[in-house]
């Protein structure tokens, strides 16, 4: 009776737990993983959304999550197969939309709103959802005529809506008489007034010189109209040398040669819009974010007010086309169709009237929705709410999103852009250069593995100095291992060897770790580098095509090679005999020496990115911290200067390495300094040998070594060399500015060439492994005791 108790407690049990389980289950509210772009709007409005979809969906939960780095890390995830449910983020997705990952949104779209008052597709602005419609979604036509079929899928949702504009002071231009000009001729003729009022008429941030593109884009699209402006994205041949298009160039060049703010080429972002706002410039160019941006910022009594770009007198477009650039959402398919209903049901509440009105409230910007009216925007936004309006026609100002477009195209433009805004070359050079590299991508498309040979000599030349390198040190050390006799060791000079057991108990861990998270990612990436892989589909044996691509054909290797091999040796010279210098001084027991150690050594304590962020506000063309002192001090000739343009970028380079490397160097030769006994320079004080004797003589041999292991750390730094490029570049190096480690991560997340960065990273080894091999064997000495 007992047992029959017990066992029928038991069963009991179970059966209330694993009701309790299944109960606890059903009532868990299933997750949405929402990472976006956190950037010119911010998280505020996003997460409030998240929260009222959670009160009117209890059985939802919404995690939205992102930073102003959340490019990368979402591209990471996707491509080890972890997508998201939804993002913002900026990927391949015509390659994701043709392995089937993400969501065809059309069968929803022509389902109801949230309101259930009308179709959806039918809420959103006219044009706004053709550039991710099927076939539009490769193309990237711009087109905004009638709606696709039905039947066509549709893979990009549109919400925040950009517009491109020309932003200016409405109470200045009234006080000068200046018009809002509608053609560029008029244009032209107000820059000239503005000029005879002493005021520079546009400012432009030079380090993201794309913004110089909405000029460029705005005069060829008028030009061309839909049909070119196809034409143009899908790289047919004579696009970019059609007269129309040299025309629109040399728009942007005369504007950029005479109407912009000077240093221009040198200012930041924020140093561009600074210019605007202080009224050094009159107008300055931005998209719709810009008044997001400048909310409590502007001085009293300003009034910003945004004209759209001008035309041709005889262009084809209509005159009140806008310029546009909305931010998509793209849904991942998972195979759960719950989930992505779910997901579905989330932005269709996003894309709601109330929603949509609160979100221009809240930031401030437009919305691809018809639901918001002029009234809904502040008077900051009032202007290009009514150019909105009122607009006739629209094109999407988005790069081409074919992946062959954005490697090869986006690069190409990027440097001949600045050549072309500097007066380096003529729109007809400028043209001829775009239509090269047009003709080398459709070339590429058809024949994927052909490999020009261009730089054949340097390719011969790199490898033979690498193999004699390699092959000195070899013989060099099967020389010394013929030469040295086989140490023997006395029992009383070591406690004796440890057994194998032994040390495998003390190595063991560490070295399991060190396999499982340098060596085996090592050995991948070097398989990898032998392959062709966007990181997405599936991987394709290559043999040595990256390799063979980057020595004899890539112009950009052998840059960002040059610029290596600059970072590795002139820093060297500066940083090197400064620190020795000043290490002396503080040996020798200067006055202050214990806060001049400290002083050195803060820079070290910021890390590379802050005290880079700090460079480039020192580096600022008008209010910076060097052409203020520069000038100051009687160098006229730098008011304004543009440090940080792509023609300098390298020379600022060195008094932030001299500032950043010369702390942890001097408290490297310092401590080596210390260690040498007091008795030795006693004695050369008895001979009579002076200071400087005594440092050639004593401290120099005696701190040989040390210096040899600095002097590898520059060369590895100086191959890695990143952040500092990175950042300066505001993340889009041309070519001329490339190093090894940027041109590495752009061809991994820019244009997902997995197989080539791999290819990069192992001659980054190599050549790391061969140069702190040959600087280590090539300044050795035979150590000097003391």
């Amino acid at each position: 009776m007992r047992r029959s108790a017990a066992a029928l407690f038991v069963v009991c049990f179970f059966v209330c737990l694993v009701a309790r389980v299944s109960l606890r289950a059903e009532t868990t509210p299933r997750e949405l993983d929402i990472p976006v772009l956190v950037a010119g709007y911010g998280a505020a409005f996003f997460e409030e959304t998240a929260r009222e979809f959670e009160s009117l969906r209890p059985d939802l939960k919404v995690r939205i999550h992102g930073n102003p780095r959340i490019n990368d890390q979402v591209r990471i995830r996707v491509m080890a197969g972890d997508d998201p449910d939804a993002t913002d983020a900026v990927l391949l997705y015509p390659n994701l939309i043709k392995a089937g990952r993400i969501l065809d949104l059309a069968p929803y779209l022509d389902g109801p709103n949230w309101e259930g008052d009308a179709r959806w597709r039918d809420t959103f602005l006219p044009g706004v959802l053709e550039r991710w419609t099927s076939p539009a979604a490769v193309t990237n036509s711009g087109e905004t005529t009638a709606a696709p079929p039905v039947a066509a899928p549709v893979y990009g949702l549109p919400f925040a809506h950009a517009v491109w504009t020309i932003f200016y002071d409405k109470k200045r231009f009234r006080e000068n008489g200046w018009e809002v000009p509608r053609t560029w001729d008029e244009f032209f003729i107000l820059c000239e007034k503005m000029e005879r009022a002493d005021v520079s008429p546009l400012s432009l941030p030079g380090v993201f010189m794309r913004y110089g593109d909405a000029f460029l884009r705005a005069a060829h699209y008028n030009l061309v109209g839909p049909d070119g402006w196809r034409s143009y994205n899908q790289l047919e041949a004579g696009a970019r040398t059609d007269p129309r298009f040299i025309r629109a160039a040399g728009i942007l060049q005369r504007l950029a040669t005479r109407h912009l703010v000077k240093g221009w080429e040198g200012m930041t972002h924020t140093a561009a819009q600074l210019a605007f706002i202080d009224g050094r410039a009159a107008m300055t160019i931005s998209a719709s974010w810009f008044a997001s941006e400048m909310r409590g910022k502007l001085p009293a009594g300003f009034e910003l007010g945004a004209m759209n770009l001008p035309v041709f007198a005889e262009g084809i477009a209509p005159v009140d086309t806008i310029q546009t650039q909305s931010a998509y959402y793209f849904l991942f398919t998972c195979g759960d169709k719950e989930q992505e209903r779910a997901t579905v049901d989330f932005f269709r509440f996003l894309t709601s009237r109330e929603r949509a009105k609160r979100f221009a409230q809240l930031v401030d910007s437009p919305v691809a929705l018809r639901a918001v009216g002029p009234d809904d925007y502040s008077p900051l936004m009032r202007d290009t709410a009514a150019l909105i309006a009122k607009a006739t026609g629209s094109f999407d100002a988005a790069p081409p999103t074919s992946a062959t477009n954005l490697a090869v195209i986006n690069q190409a433009l990027t440097d001949a852009r600045y050549r072309l805004m500097t007066g380096r070359i003529t729109p007809e050079e400028f043209g001829a250069r775009l239509e090269s590299a047009a003709t080398a991508a459709r070339a590429r498309e058809i024949n994927p593995d052909n490999v020009e040979t261009r730089h054949g000599f340097a390719a011969a030349a790199l490898l033979l100095v690498l193999a004699a390198l390699v092959a000195w040190l070899v013989w060099i050390k099967c020389a010394k291992g013929r030469r040295s006799a086989p140490a023997q060791a006395s029992s009383s000079e070591h406690l004796g060897r440890l057994r194998g057991s032994l040390a495998m108990g003390f190595v063991g861990p560490s070295l399991l770790l060190f396999g499982a998270f340098v060596v085996l990612p090592g050995l991948a990436s070097f398989i990898w580098a032998f392959t062709r892989w966007d990181g997405l589909g599936e991987r394709t044996w290559a043999g040595l095509f990256n390799f063979r691509w980057l020595l004899l054909e890539s112009d950009v290797f052998w840059f960002a090679l040059r610029n290596n091999l600059f970072l590795m040796i002139a820093p060297a010279l500066v940083v090197v005999p400064a620190a020795l210098f000043f290490a002396a001084l503080i040996h020798r027991g200067v006055w202050g020496g214990a806060v001049f150690r400290v002083v050195f050594l803060f820079p070290n304590m910021l890390g590379g990115i802050a005290a880079t962020l700090l460079w480039m506000s020192a580096y600022d063309p008008h209010g910076g911290l060097v052409n203020t002192a520069l000038v100051k001090l009687g160098f006229e000739s730098f008011e304004g200067f543009a440090w940080l343009s792509q023609a300098h970028l390298y020379a600022a380079l060195l008094p932030i390495y001299l500032w950043m490397a010369c702390g942890f160097n001097l408290v490297l030769y310092l401590a080596a300094m210390q260690g040498i006994s007091p008795d030795l320079y006693e004695a050369a004080d008895l001979e009579g040998a002076s200071p400087a004797r005594q440092f050639f003589t004593i401290t120099l041999p005696l701190i040989w070594e040390v210096l040899v292991i600095s002097a590898v750390f520059l060369v590895i730094g100086g191959l890695n060399a990143f952040e500092m490029i990175w950042l300066l570049t505001s993340q889009d190096p041309a070519s001329g500015s490339h190093t090894l480690s940027t041109l590495m991560v752009s061809t991994m997340f820019q244009e997902f060439q997995v197989g080539r960065a791999t290819a990069i990273a192992v001659m980054m080894f190599v050549l790391v492994l061969v140069g702190s091999a040959a600087v280590m064997r090539a300044l050795r000495r035979d150590t000097v005791e003391m």
